[in-house]
């Protein structure tokens, strides 16, 4: 069946009107109406009914047309997605990709990194390394593609979750923390705190939490460093609060984790983007890529 003359059927119905339709395709009205001839012989229904009186056909669909218009909406519709689709994978024979990764979560999408690497060698990858806070700020003002934020999505923004892992208590194994399953933030009122860099929105997040039940955490050191601060607290310098899902990667033997509580905090990340910017075809492979292999997002 001809798309062209499809094309042409379902304008005529949406301009109620023969004439309106050829101006629209750019086209004489008789070639309108010998495609729509063609196309009625070719199903062998009538898809308009005729005037009245000898006059020209009215833009008024038979009951069948009426119908057809439905599948010919579908058939369209489908042609377009075929089209986008052709246009996307030229696109990806070359373009760039900026990914924004803080550096406390870009090991969990090392392998998915990797594949799209694979899927797509001639897009060039260029990583936005800072915490969350400043990949959010980034996002916004439209300087990245896309990238991994904490917590709760600020207007003109969507994302995919990725990650939602409860913090933790990390402790010296000798700690008196030893073997306590579950903490109350309060409890370490007198704790010695090892946090994260002031540009961490999971630092911040540390800090407004101890406030709000009551104390100043007293701050040993900051580090952007993950494993620098698990070292700290190896050789018992003080405590950190770190994600559940990092902790159950490290020897049992040398540390003890408890499960925060009251209140309970969450390390829940994002793969955003910016809901104002055109979305280029890189970042929707990207996206795409994550949505399948979220269960592939770990340490």
């Amino acid at each position: 069946m001809d798309i062209k003359a499809l094309n042409v059927f379902v304008t005529i119905v949406q301009k109620q009107s023969f004439s309106l339709a050829a101006e629209e395709l750019c086209v004489t009205q008789p070639t309108i109406s010998k495609m729509i001839r063609q196309l009625e012989d070719e199903i062998g229904v009538p898809l308009f009914h005729k005037g009245s009186a000898g006059r020209k056909r009215e833009a008024v669909m038979t009951n069948i047309g009426e119908k057809i218009y439905q599948h010919a909406l579908v058939i369209l519709n489908e042609q377009q997605r075929i089209v986008e689709t052709v246009t996307q994978v030229r696109a990806l024979k070359q373009g760039k990709l900026t990914l924004g990764l803080p550096p406390l979560s870009s090991v969990l999408l090392s392998a998915l990194i990797a594949q799209f690497h694979r899927q797509y060698p001639n897009i060039e990858l260029s990583f936005f390394e800072v915490g969350a806070a400043g990949i959010e700020d980034a996002i916004l003002e439209k300087r990245i593609d896309v990238g991994i934020i904490l917590g709760h999505l600020k207007p003109f923004l969507s994302g995919i979750q990725i990650m939602n892992s409860p913090l933790c208590l990390l402790s010296h194994r000798q700690s008196q923390w030893h073997d306590r399953e579950q903490v109350s933030l309060i409890e370490l009122k007198e704790e010695s705190f090892m946090l994260y860099a002031d540009t961490f929105t999971l630092n911040n997040m540390i800090i407004q939490a101890c406030n709000y039940v009551g104390f100043e955490p007293k701050v040993v050191c900051k580090s952007s460093q993950w494993d620098f601060i698990v070292k700290m607290v190896e050789s018992n310098v003080g405590i950190a609060l770190l994600p559940k899902i990092y902790c159950d990667q490290l020897d049992q033997q040398k540390y003890n984790v408890s499960l925060l509580e009251n209140p309970n905090l969450n390390w829940t990340l994002s793969m955003a983007w910016n809901t104002t910017v055109a979305m280029s075809p890189a970042t929707r492979a990207w996206l795409d890529i994550i949505e399948l292999h979220l269960d592939e997002i770990r340490f």
